[in-house]
């Protein structure tokens, strides 16, 4: 989707071009039926980037942690991509380097230092393409808190997706699955083990009704499973009542939802490609610990008033290039 900048070598061009008005100025007509040959095409440098921006009333993170459910939530995110090889006709068809950063702001923190400012994100990552629909994508990203609610978080995720786009079913499935492993720092649940880990099994189900209808809806769904350790750090770890405590499990989070896409086709296409969306998605909390991470974030007063099925609301805008 994303619209390339390519940066290309003129001096093979430039030179073909001198080279043939000289000889055409001295060569006889004869001579000019015979055509040179078309210089080899440069090398590219293909540079893409994006900018996104999410507005919803609650936060949950891909991992189930409900962080925050009142006032606004503001997600913002930026990042930029260099594909530094293309070959649609080798086995190895993309090589890409990225990297990115994401901001959290939520209007009831109120933080004397940051204010609203809840949580930074920053990663670096790469991507290689092969077989034409798969690609294999390895990540390092650092979940930062500005007010120091938590301990920097260093995680590492590599995903393996499918594009099954060619097939040309009216649904496209994007299947994938992802390793993720949360290495130094706080639990990304507030309950975990550090070291510890679990994988992602999911899709992007996708319906294109741009040409019929100007949009296009995707469907995110996945569910995780691991080492009860990610979620729970040991027996002694708090959680629920004497009378009921915990149980545990190697079940995370089950989510689905729906967003709907609405390319802004009104917008010069020298201004990068624009997109509005809206949706919703659906979280199913399997893990009793991911209620008592409810607790340890302040969404609920105590386990008893822990919610495990939440529904999140939000829109958004975004453009790349």
């Amino acid at each position: 989707m994303m619209t390339s900048i390519s940066f290309r070598r003129g001096l093979v061009a430039a030179s073909f071009v001198l080279s043939t008005l000289t000889v055409a100025g001295s060569a006889s007509a004869a001579d000019l039926a015979y055509k040179a040959p078309t210089p080899p095409p440069a090398p590219t440098l293909d540079i893409h980037g994006f900018f996104d921006a999410s507005f919803g009333g609650d936060y949950i993170s891909p991992r189930g942690l409900h962080v925050t459910k009142t006032g606004l939530t503001s997600q913002l995110a930026t990042g930029l991509l260099v594909d530094l090889y293309k070959n649609n006709n080798s086995f190895i068809n993309k090589f890409t380097i990225y990297t990115g950063v994401w901001n959290d702001l939520w209007s009831e923190q109120k933080n004397t230092n940051v204010g609203s400012w809840n949580e930074f994100d920053w990663w670096v990552g790469a991507q290689v393409g092969f077989a034409k629909n798969w690609l294999l994508d390895a990540q390092y990203i650092e979940f930062l808190s500005p007010p120091g609610n938590f301990k920097t978080e260093r995680n590492l995720s590599v995903t393996l997706s499918y594009d099954d786009t060619s097939w040309g079913l009216p649904i496209a499935i994007k299947p994938y699955v992802r390793g993720w492993y949360t290495f130094s720092g706080d639990s990304n649940v507030t309950t975990g083990k550090v070291s510890s880990g679990y994988v992602e099994f999911g899709a992007n189900p996708t319906l294109d009704l741009k040409k019929q209808y100007g949009f296009y809806l995707v469907a995110p769904t996945w569910v995780s499973v691991g080492p009860k350790d990610f979620w729970t750090a040991s027996s002694a770890t708090p959680c629920g009542s004497i009378s009921t405590p915990c149980g545990t499990s190697n079940g995370g989070v089950f989510s689905t939802g729906l967003t709907v896409f609405i390319p802004v086709t009104w917008i010069p296409k020298n201004f990068g490609n624009w997109t509005v969306r809206g949706g919703f998605q659906y979280y199913h909390l399997i893990n009793d610990y991911l209620l008592q991470a409810q607790v340890n974030t302040g969404v609920a007063a105590s386990y008893a008033d822990a919610k495990r099925d939440i529904v999140v609301g939000f829109g958004g805008i975004g453009f790349n290039f």
